[in-house]
């Protein structure tokens, strides 16, 4: 019985790695990602898209998370998308996002906040358009 005992732990051990990581759910504060198609800056669309699950929700999170402020720089053209982020809790953040191609920078602006513009590196552009369906 002993040697089984230790067998199951072992085999515990060597499978955690496939678990699905409900404290990781936990810690993520971000809850859920709806997301239009952007028609001009500082006018949000309805909702066309939501994304409820960890890996969609975490990549949402990562584009904040790896944005960096950029300043002095003019954008005329209209977003591509408008996105709302809710948080536990039910607060709510929104965003323009102009989506750059595989391998280049997007740019995110927080919605009627003039002048807050963020640069999303290549890697991020890249989750984006994978987790949005459009690398196909």
């Amino acid at each position: 019985m002993d040697k089984w005992i230790r067998w199951a732990g072992e085999i515990r051990k060597a499978t955690l790695s496939y678990k699905i990581d409900t404290e990781e759910l936990e810690r993520e504060e971000m809850e859920c990602v709806m997301i239009a198609e952007s028609t001009a800056r500082g006018t949000m669309n309805p909702v066309a898209l939501e994304f409820h699950e960890l890996d969609q929700v975490k990549v949402f999170a990562e584009m904040l998370r790896s944005s960096e402020e950029i300043e002095e720089i003019e954008i005329e053209v209209a977003p591509d998308f408008d996105l709302t982020v809710q948080y536990k809790g039910g607060e709510k953040e929104r965003y323009q996002l102009w989506l750059g191609q595989l391998n280049r920078p997007s740019v995110l602006a927080g919605f009627n906040r003039a002048g807050s513009l963020w640069k999303l590196p290549e890697h991020t552009t890249n989750h984006l358009i994978q987790v949005l369906g459009l690398d196909g």
